[in-house]
């Protein structure tokens, strides 16, 4: 006789054959087909929720058997009117306790993963039950944020910002606890990047008991001030134009002049804020000066009309985005040069470049909640943002920032962990956002040393946005994390690796910031066993003129930033 789960809703006792003598250890069995249906999971009586579908999914190395569960979550409150939020949940035959959320990138609308790819393939073969959300939205939608031009559609502006993760949280794992007949669940965790790593950064803000510990990669921690900063960088490319051959020289003059610098010539630059690269060097060998003037730009932050810094600049690292996979745009380049820079639609019937999308979306669309308004021309000119424009935006766009470090409070005091990564490639976020983000943390939470028993940030050279690049891109934060919360070990650093046809053919240590990786000075360079993270380092803090120029330098932010918006 073997005890296992026949019914979700209460423990059954179950006389089997012997070939049910892999149950689960933990009390749970996948006894029957009706287990994982419709039917039976609708019976579960989870508050808002509707079952839409229920797949039993065999075992397929390295992943087990698994329950895929699709459905909605009726979403309500928070000041706004009733929505409707589609799930996705995964109920492993495995179940080891535990739930992770899955965040979702861009403007949500999908089901798509965006947490770390390394996380991504552990989940199932290490028993999560998992869940993910679209946020209340269909990206096939294109004006989901309004009913008409300037009306906005609350119920779904406030399910993206953040009413439907919370909600979907507190419903997922209602389900999982009574699919698997369980009274707790042991350790919830939230992994996402980009958008995703916005959304567990909100969590832990306005919900902070709903994790314990979140992987925030690539965080967006302030969409308005990102696109106001894609926007300058469009803007200044569109007047200075240059052709991708010419990023490549570029990229090729920085590493001459930069790469080494850090102790070793490697083709990387561990601290792309520390250098002084001037674009006018390559005026006129390589560029004009009008395209020098546009790489200036787009180092320099954004602005409001008094001065005060809205968002930093760029990282001087890989202009030419290279690293990217085959056929992907680099996010400021186009093929051929616009047809019309100062007029509405300056690419005419050309695709724009992916930063434009993305300003498009955020300004316009939940912004204004109208894509008529002319972009190019209403609400910033050279990196300044029209004080009329930013207060209106932010007044909008408010509840969708998660860049002040003080609502963090609660979440780091019942003891949640933050583990958060950025690469210093990025030119669809800016990796100096974060730092800006991590430094703030730190003198709110009483320095380095403190929060670091809390929050750890983990910087990557040579990778964009969330993955890719021509360094060390890819790394178990999943691992990481549960050593930190479920046996008090943090991490000192995170192996990370790069790989060119399936081969890895590099790996290095990251360090937790403000550490630099360093080569011990023998052994192969591509060997992670010949670096170090040298214990109190504060390299990363080190900032030259470029960093100054991007708004990095902490006394120059600290006197001419403007309060969180």
């Amino acid at each position: 006789m073997i005890i296992c789960v026949a019914d979700r809703r209460r423990l059954t006792v179950v006389v089997r054959s012997i070939s049910l003598l892999f149950c689960s250890v933990i009390g749970t069995s996948r006894a029957s087909a009706t287990e994982c249906s419709v039917n039976a999971l609708s019976a579960l009586g989870v508050p808002n929720v509707s079952m839409t579908s229920a797949q039993d999914i065999p075992a397929v190395a390295p992943n087990p058997q698994y329950c895929d569960l699709k459905g909605s979550v009726r979403t309500s409150g928070e000041g706004a009117g009733p929505g409707s939020a589609n799930f996705e949940v995964m109920l492993p035959s495995n179940w080891n306790g535990k739930f992770v959320f899955r965040g979702v990138g861009g403007l949500a609308g999908t089901l798509r993963s965006s947490a770390n790819p390394v996380d991504e393939a552990l989940f199932l073969g290490r028993g999560y039950a998992t869940a993910i959300t679209d946020t209340g939205h269909a990206s096939a939608d294109p004006t989901w944020e309004f009913v008409s031009p300037g009306q906005p559609n609350t119920a779904k502006i406030i399910d993206y910002f953040y009413r439907a993760v919370h909600q979907v949280t507190v419903a997922a794992k209602q389900i999982v606890k009574d699919y698997y007949s369980s009274t707790t669940i042991s350790h919830s965790y939230f992994d996402g990047c980009s958008n995703g790593g916005k959304m567990g950064l909100i969590e832990a803000t306005r919900y902070p008991n709903d994790y314990d510990g979140v992987i925030s990669g690539s965080p967006w921690l302030d969409p308005l001030g990102t696109s106001l900063w894609g926007l300058k960088n469009t803007q200044a490319l569109l007047h200075g134009y240059i052709p991708p051959s010419l990023f490549l020289a570029v990229d090729a003059a920085i590493k001459k002049q930069c790469d080494g610098r850090d102790g070793l010539a490697d083709g990387l630059i561990q601290n792309p804020s520390k250098f002084a690269f001037d674009p006018d060097v390559l005026v006129p060998s390589v560029l004009t000066q009008r395209q020098a003037d546009a790489l200036k730009a787009t180092i320099e932050p954004v602005r409001d009309e008094k001065g005060k810094f809205i968002y930093p600049g760029s990282s001087v690292s890989n202009f030419a985005q290279t690293g990217l996979p085959a056929k992907a745009t680099p996010v400021n380049e186009l093929d051929t040069p616009p047809v019309d820079p100062t007029g509405s639609q300056p690419w005419g019937s050309a695709d724009a470049p992916p930063n434009w999308h993305l300003a498009v979306g955020i300004i316009l669309h939940l912004g204004f909640y109208d894509p008529a308004i002319d972009l190019n021309n209403a609400v910033e000119t050279d990196g300044v943002v029209k004080s009329a424009m930013r207060k209106l935006l932010y007044s909008r766009l408010g509840p969708d920032i998660s860049g002040d470090p003080s609502k963090l409070a609660l979440f780091l005091a019942k003891g949640g962990k933050l583990l958060i990564y950025h690469g210093y490639d990025d030119f669809i976020i800016s990796p100096y956002r974060t730092i800006w983000f991590y430094e703030d943390l730190a003198k709110e939470t009483g320095g380095f040393d403190k929060l670091q028993s809390q929050a750890r940030l983990f910087m990557v050279p040579g990778m964009l946005h969330c993955h890719d690049g021509p360094g060390p891109n890819t790394f178990d934060t999943l691992s990481a994390l549960e050593n930190w919360v479920e046996k008090g070990v943090a991490p000192d650093s995170i192996v990370a690796s790069h790989t060119t046809g399936n081969v890895v053919d590099r790996t290095m240590p990251l360090c937790e910031f403000p550490e630099q990786a360093r080569y011990r000075g023998a052994g192969e360079v591509n060997d992670s066993a010949n670096w170090s993270c040298p214990q109190n380092d504060r390299s990363l803090l080190d900032v030259g003129p470029n960093g100054v120029q991007a708004g990095l330098s902490a006394s120059v932010r600290g006197s001419i930033r403007g309060p969180l918006p």
